[in-house]
């Protein structure tokens, strides 16, 4: 774990935003060199690493989701956690980048696939132009110790509502939401964090201006609003109609459906961003079928509204894979469907004959100030891939 501690330590002092990879990706590719793998690199940025014969592919993205303070991250260990100081932690999925260099280091028989840009879009896994070799591939990006099988596919809104407005006199003040937990849009949305937005347009009338969210993929820690405090000795403003702040009031946000087969959340909206009359909703399915209904439901609520969809990917079907199957008899942990994106829906419908599944390490949190990740996880994970890699190259002997 030392080992592991120090490339950690090393890849948060790179910034590595979504969207600002670059020299996180220069990293990558001098650490490919100094381990005598060959490499290949696409226009969007995906890394591809092999050496000899592989006999299974790892992956996982090299982007993350910057949040706080980040890039400037501060790692405060306590105990067996280990956080950042006011930021995002970068774990989400720079633990699975990490335990790729380590074994990168020990092994000259696998591929390793570094992705970019998951965060906002699966861009990297979208515009893939590199071919693996492996019969197997092994996501890194999940975060609790199963064994994923599947997981959502999802959709942003983005909504303007053309509204009214009219003046009354009053004393202008600003009505401010902040610090709240924040957190993963989709595996923490039914863990009833209060959403900045909500919670502030619960409070307030006679808004002139309001902005809040800090990302698509985050439940909003933080909404504001600029509001008229009606008084005839005060200033003339000019507000927003009744009928906007009823518009706000019904968009939806939370768990709209459970699927009970597996456990996790199939169907929800997270109301992810405002300035004034554009709003963000991002939606999230756990089948392609399920998506589609989302979307009518959406269109129904936002009725009378400007509405379009954007940055949609698809729901990776379930599927117990034979790479599962020897997850299985290694780890001992469930199957599950995780309620968010993983690449492992888009790699899927590029390499259909590629036998897929996905793990991870304890992370809590992610997307947020409050992410951390369990260092015995970590280790045990690592410890898992190892013996994958082990029992994979006994069979291929």
């Amino acid at each position: 774990m030392q080992e592991i501690l120090k490339i950690f330590e090393e890849i948060v002092k790179i910034p590595h935003c979504s969207g600002n990879t670059g020299k996180m990706r220069e990293y990558l590719i001098n650490k490919i060199k100094n381990n005598g793998y060959d490499y290949q690199i696409d226009k969007a940025g995906n890394i591809l690493a092999f050496k000899n014969t592989p006999v299974l592919a790892l992956q996982s993205h090299y982007d993350m989701v910057c949040v706080g303070d980040a890039p400037k991250i501060e790692l405060v260990k306590e105990g067996d956690w280990l956080r950042a100081q006011h930021s995002s932690l970068g774990a989400d999925n720079g633990m699975g980048v990490v335990i790729m260099l380590y074994l990168m280091k020990r092994y000259d028989n696998l591929e390793f696939l570094f992705t970019n840009d998951e965060e906002i879009g699966l861009i990297g896994a979208f515009n893939l132009d590199l071919e693996i070799k492996s019969t197997y591939l092994l996501n890194l990006d999940s975060e609790d110790e199963n064994i994923y099988i599947g997981c959502a596919g999802g959709v942003d809104a983005e909504v303007e509502f053309k509204a009214s407005k009219e003046k009354i006199k009053g004393f202008i003040g600003e009505v401010e939401v902040k610090n709240l937990p924040g957190g993963h849009s989709g595996v923490d949305i039914d863990k009833e964090i209060p959403n900045a937005i909500k919670v502030l347009c619960e409070k307030i009338e006679n808004v002139v201006l309001i902005k809040g969210g800090e990302r698509r993929n985050s439940i909003p820690a933080s909404a504001k609003a600029k509001v008229v405090f009606e008084n005839e000795r005060g200033e003339e403003a000019e507000i927003y109609s009744k009928e906007f702040l009823a518009f706000l009031d019904k968009l939806p946000h939370g768990v709209l459906e459970w699927d009970f087969e597996f456990k996790v959340v199939s169907k929800s909206v997270n109301l992810a961003l405002i300035e004034n009359e554009n709003i963000t909703l991002s939606l999230r399915a756990n089948s392609n079928e399920k998506l589609e209904e989302l979307k009518e439901y959406i269109k129904a609520k936002c009725y009378g509204a400007n509405l379009r969809f954007e940055g949609e990917y698809p729901a990776w079907k379930p599927e117990i894979t034979t790479l599962a199957r020897i997850l299985k008899s290694i780890m001992k942990s469930e199957y599950k469907v995780i309620h968010a994106g993983l690449e492992c829906a888009v790699l899927k419908s590029k390499f259909p004959n590629v036998s897929m599944a996905s793990i991870g390490p304890i992370i809590e949190n992610p997307h947020s100030i409050n992410e951390r990740v369990k260092l015995s996880s970590v280790e045990k994970i690592l410890n898992v891939c190892i013996e994958l890699i082990e029992k994979l190259k006994e069979d291929y002997e």
